[in-house]
């Protein structure tokens, strides 16, 4: 009987223990959904442009004050704002490095000339180089924070493609066919010419062909994504620094191509999608996991995308996130109506 009892009373104990675990993973899960996030209202004129995720509570925007261009941060969590950066010229681009706590702002005075500005997270001035143009095109090595690649475009667009090497402050030519390569790992390139795509080892000049009948593609750290066309259909591969492959899907409809990509490890991608044929073209957020699409979500109007963690800014002026996991939407930037 003693044995009854306690085998009753461990299994009431137990119950009660799962029971209030599972409170308060509900209580955690309420919390979490109920967490509040500031929003920014503002006019027009107070708006440049977006640049896109500081980290994953932090936005970066532009605006000009006092005759003056600012990069400012806007905290989600408590709707703090702070000047980072401030210049008499025109800031035109702003990219954060993946990795290194380092940002970069491009400004220029006219069309002749450029200045590249790298800055710490709190606005410390880093490095500074000027280009004989203000048309650039700048790739940041995701390996290395003190590798650029920068092409500069004339007014009929010839171009010049040179690396730059923050820590010997050295600007150096780079012969390509293509003007918009993109960094692979630290020491590679990668570029098109016609329908193929090349890879090319900075150190020797060695050039291997990673995939043919290729429409565009993109790479991030040590892997590249192709989009290429295999008679009607559309395919996509993940390639690693070594042509390998990694894996491959087609899309699901073959108008649709893709419009950015965003990795966020080895094994998951964010793309947008559109269906170019349509009179108001649809497009779609779709998050891949080792080749298989897992999610899919409408985007009203399109435009550029930026994800950071579990969040993308989305819409051509970057005013909405959206969670990636729910498809929850919110409009952090909120543009006044001009009086």
């Amino acid at each position: 009987m003693k044995r009854i009892l306690i085998s009753i009373v461990c299994a009431l104990f137990l119950m009660s223990c799962t029971q209030s675990e599972d409170v308060e993973t509900e209580e955690q899960l309420v919390e979490k959904e109920a967490e509040p996030v500031e929003k920014l209202t503002a006019s027009q004129d107070d708006i440049r442009f977006v640049a896109g995720w500081l980290n994953e509570m932090t936005i970066l925007f532009v605006n000009q004050k006092d005759a003056k261009d600012r990069l400012l941060s806007f905290d989600l969590k408590t709707g703090d704002i702070h000047t980072l950066f401030t210049a008499t010229a025109t800031i035109s681009e702003v990219q954060v490095h993946p990795t290194a706590s380092q940002l970069l702002v491009k400004t220029a005075d006219d069309s002749t000339e450029a200045v590249i500005h790298i800055l710490d997270h709190a606005g410390t001035p880093l490095n500074e180089v000027s280009v004989e143009s203000s048309e650039l095109e700048i790739q940041w090595n995701e390996f290395d924070a003190s590798q650029l690649l920068i092409t500069a475009f004339s007014d009929d667009w010839s171009y010049e493609i040179m690396r730059y090497d923050a820590n010997d402050d050295t600007l150096v030519a780079v012969e390509l066919p293509d003007p918009f390569p993109r960094w692979l790992g630290a020491e590679e390139l990668v570029y098109m010419e016609d329908v193929v795509v090349i890879k090319q080892a900075l150190s020797t000049g060695e050039e291997t062909i990673l995939a043919n009948n290729a429409n565009q593609f993109h790479t991030s750290s040590d892997q590249v994504l192709i989009e290429s066309f295999e008679g009607e259909q559309i395919r996509y591969t993940v390639i690693d620094a070594n042509g390998k492959e990694k894996y491959s899907w087609f899309s699901q409809d073959d108008s649709f191509v893709m419009d950015h990509a965003v990795f966020s490890d080895g094994t998951t991608l964010m793309m947008t999608v559109t269906n170019q044929t349509e009179m108001r073209p649809t497009s779609f957020l779709v998050k891949i996991q080792d080749g298989k699409e897992v999610k899919r979500q409408e985007l009203q109007g399109g435009g550029a995308l930026d994800c950071k963690g579990d969040k993308c800014l989305i819409g051509y002026s970057l005013d909405t996130w959206m969670d990636i996991e729910t498809g929850e939407t919110v409009k952090w930037l909120e543009i006044k109506p001009q009086e």
